[in-house]
């Protein structure tokens, strides 16, 4: 390192630095290179590329970045182009660890890259990651996934390529590539790429259901994940009238794969949730996963989801009153249990098995709400904010089931004289045993 300390810029050249890389005091006098502020910006762009290809990129980015700001940005101009053809990797080909650490090395100067220079890092990065995107997904220290949705929008047409048909597409199935295209497509494009992402693979969907009465659950999810009205019109149309196989697997794709948020931003998709939940000629897994797809939805779909409360099936109550709590959390509590029929008796183990276990589920925050229908004029959100208090409350809680310890209201359907009263005093007193 002293021989580094002692270069002047007269000591540097490109040749110099291509040998240094070969030597014993090599590095050091590379990254003393990097740091020099007389330096011209070329040559310690070039200390900057040998140090990553010997395998001493940290280092050299971490010279650079001690830099001050104006000195960094020329640097990065300069070892742009310099890293974009060390990180080059044929398609097809087994990457290298020079090229994964120059690929790496390119995202990390990203912060300091001028607008101009922004575009072509983008463009490297963009051809290194989507040349094989399944392949290369967590290759080196940045994943493909960080990476393009680092890049955003730039990233979207050639994510949009992917989605192409491709020999297995042509044949109605979908490409790994084409799924982890979809899955970024439905998190960095705007509505419009995204819906042609959508059409692009119900396409290939199509083609699959014509010729084998089938759609794979990948390209399913693949569907879903590119979120949209085009994605939720087709999955929501294959949950009525696909094939039978098809059916429940849409509507759990859309609810396990869709992103976030984007369910409640399309009223279609609680209408028909609702619709084919509470259809009594519907198979038993369509209506499960159209449940499910409502609690992925969230608040806006409780409203109707009480609504199902009041259905002569009793599973469908039950499972209406799990899937409103699941979907609309604490908010949910008082309008579900102040909507259960306190005209009907309620055995002690369906209340706990539906209503309670779906309360206990939200935990802490729904301690509040409980407390609340504690003093509701409902024998049964009484009973049931009781039972689901003892879960998740706290000795400091067992107070609030005071004024009930004495009341001698008889519960419809429990067993053995059980009273509001009986059940406040046993919540209690579990309670009161928490540490």
């Amino acid at each position: 390192m002293l021989a580094g300390a002692q270069l002047t810029a007269c000591d540097v050249t490109p040749e110099k630095i291509a040998r240094w890389k070969d030597t014993e005091r090599g590095p050091g006098k590379l990254r003393d290179a990097v740091k020099q502020s007389s330096l011209a910006p070329s040559l310690r762009a070039q200390a900057l590329t040998a140090l990553v290809e010997i395998g001493m990129a940290d280092d050299a980015l971490r010279d650079l970045r001690a830099a001050p700001a104006a000195e960094r940005q020329p640097v990065v101009h300069e070892a742009v182009p310099l890293l974009a053809k060390l990180a080059a990797a044929p398609p097809g080909a087994e990457t290298t660890r020079v090229e994964r650490e120059a690929k790496d090395a390119l995202f990390e100067l990203r912060s300091d890259a001028a607008p101009v220079d922004l575009a072509p890092l983008d463009d490297a990065l963009i051809a290194w990651t989507t040349a094989d995107l399944v392949a290369r997904l967590q290759q080196g220290g940045q994943s493909s996934d960080k990476i393009l949705t680092a890049i955003g929008a730039r990233a979207v047409p050639r994510l949009l390529e992917l989605l192409s048909p491709g020999t297995a597409a042509q044949a109605g199935r979908e490409e790994p590539n084409q799924l982890e295209a979809a899955s970024l497509l439905g998190r960095i494009a705007d509505p419009a790429s995204r819906a042609r992402a959508a059409d692009a693979l119900v396409a290939t969907a199509r083609q699959s259901a014509t010729r084998t009465h089938d759609i794979s659950d990948g390209l399913l999810k693949a569907i879903a994940s590119i979120g949209g009205s085009h994605a939720s019109a087709f999955l929501l149309d294959q949950a009525e009238h696909g094939p039978e196989s098809v059916r429940a697997r849409a509507l759990e794709a859309l609810a396990q794969g869709a992103p976030a948020g984007s369910l409640a931003k399309d009223p279609t998709v609680v209408a028909a949730a609702l619709r084919l939940a509470g259809d009594r000629k519907a198979d038993p897994k369509s209506r499960d996963a159209a449940f499910e797809l409502a609690e992925k939805v969230g608040p806006s779909a409780v409203p109707g989801l009480i609504k199902l409360m009041s259905s002569s099936e009793e599973l469908v109550r039950w499972r209406a009153v799990e899937a409103a709590l699941a979907a609309g959390k604490q908010a949910a509590v008082a309008p579900v249990l102040e909507a259960l029929p306190a005209s009907r008796g309620y055995s002690k183990d369906d209340l706990d098995s539906y209503g309670v276990h779906a309360l206990s589920l939200l935990g802490a925050p729904a301690i509040p709400a409980l407390k609340t229908e504690l003093g509701s004029k409902s024998w049964v959100a009484k009973v049931t904010a009781v039972r689901a208090l003892a879960l998740v409350g706290r000795a400091a809680d067992a107070s609030a089931l005071t004024p009930l310890e004495k009341d001698g209201t008889k519960l419809k359907g429990f067993s053995g004289g059980a009273t509001l009263g009986s059940e406040a005093r046993a919540a209690a007193q579990s309670l009161q045993a928490k540490p």
